[in-house]
């Protein structure tokens, strides 16, 4: 996002429309438990729930960008037949990002290896999974118990 909102053309201010756009997975195991993530001393969430997923990047669709994010933060290798969007809009962001929601019931639970993002996880039941994500700061997680309630 290396654009000014402002550029002038003509003559004339004319206004970039720049949204940033986060696409992210629910990942449940077998024995219908969810990964969650928590954050690593963000500067903004704190040590937060999280799941992986993260920001496009240009000529990225959200599904290949939740696919890329969560091998990077997960290091595991979702097939994109295997995956689902349960959501998409901007309907609970105070600041016009777009969130992309994807789910897939995995065929066994994978190791999981962190990246920097995240200082550890916890495979929850639905309930535990759905309290941690009512209860988070990220309003993406607010989202997540919304869809998924």
């Amino acid at each position: 996002m290396s654009r000014s909102p402002v550029s002038i053309y003509g003559g004339f201010f004319v206004i970039l429309e720049i949204m940033k756009k986060v696409a992210k997975l629910v990942m449940i195991d077998p024995d219908n438990k969810y990964l969650i993530m928590f954050r690593s001393d963000h500067p903004a969430f704190g040590a937060d729930p999280d799941l992986p997923g993260g920001t496009l990047e240009d000529g990225e669709t959200p599904v290949e960008t939740m696919l890329r994010e969560v091998r990077e933060e997960s290091g595991v290798i979702i097939d994109r037949e295997d995956v689902r969007e349960i959501y998409s809009g901007t309907d609970y962001s105070g600041h016009g990002t777009h969130y992309a929601l994807f789910v897939s019931n995995v065929k066994s639970r994978p190791e999981i290896t962190m990246s920097w993002e995240h200082s550890s996880y916890v495979w929850l039941d639905r309930h535990a999974f759905l309290e941690k994500s009512k209860n988070a700061k990220d309003t993406f997680m607010h989202m997540v118990y919304d869809v998924l309630k």
